[in-house]
């Protein structure tokens, strides 16, 4: 029975990696040429799913008493895919195919590898250190999430304003990916929000779940892009803050 209720958490932190490498598939079937961005979407989506697969395994493995070496391995190794190459495909995909080439390799492949680059330090470094109630670096489930929805932002139907319509500079999206591939490996101090709600109770879960659905039926990726984008500013102005404060004492 105890190895049964072992598998369970491994479901979740499989179905993470799964939906991770399925994004990977939906971002290699674009191509510009016929215009299927619809694919694009999916796979931004799809690494949204798997996050929430991915928050809940820890969940579960501590409510069934079966947290295990292996486990936390396997989730390092889910993340790597759901939030370093999965991101990283799909920026390219999207994005970073039109820059030039350097010689003979495309400019685009090199800036696109910086961020599974980054994800995986993330990931290695959060294995060897003990983060108390907090994170150092953003971690990467957020990371992987606010870069891989921008191309379901171009098109969105949001409640009270209709169709919203939206072009994504090239090169401005280059500096927004490369700034949170470099905050994963930056050491600001993020919150572990997802675990304080949950100790606060069954009220402060079920409030946090109807909240995100209400905000996911209104404004669809942009909710997912805005809600994400705070927890990014919140922790950076968190940051500076700190600083600001810890100078003027001295």
């Amino acid at each position: 029975m105890g190895k049964c209720k072992a598998i369970i958490p491994s479901i979740f932190t499989m179905g993470n990696m799964i939906l991770g490498f399925f994004s990977i598939l939906f971002s290699a079937q674009y191509d510009p040429n016929i215009g299927n961005h619809q694919t694009l979407v999916i796979a931004g989506l799809l690494i949204f799913v798997g996050a929430i697969f991915d928050s809940c395994d820890g969940a579960v493995a501590r409510a069934l008493e079966v947290v295990s070496e292996i486990g936390m391995q396997l989730d390092s190794f889910a993340d790597a895919v759901a939030y370093g190459l999965a991101p990283g495909v799909l920026a390219y995909q999207a994005y970073l195919y039109q820059l030039p080439e350097l010689y003979i390799i495309p400019s685009g492949f090199l800036i696109a590898a910086v961020f599974p680059v980054c994800a995986v330090y993330r990931l290695a470094r959060f294995n060897c250190e003990d983060t108390g109630d907090g994170f150092k670096g953003l971690p990467s489930p957020p990371a992987g999430i606010i870069v891989a929805i921008v191309p379901a932002l171009s098109h969105t139907d949001i409640l009270f304003a209709g169709e919203v319509y939206y072009t994504v500079n090239v090169y401005g999206y280059i500096a927004f990916y490369i700034l949170i591939a470099f905050l994963m490996v930056s050491t600001i101090d993020y919150s572990k929000l997802f675990a304080i709600i949950w100790r606060k109770g069954i009220a402060a879960r079920l409030i946090t779940f109807f909240v995100i659905l209400f905000l996911l039926i209104a404004f669809k990726a942009w909710s997912i892009f805005i809600v994400t984008g705070i927890y990014v500013f919140f922790g950076i102005l968190k940051h500076f803050y700190k600083l600001a404060t810890g100078l003027a004492g001295k």
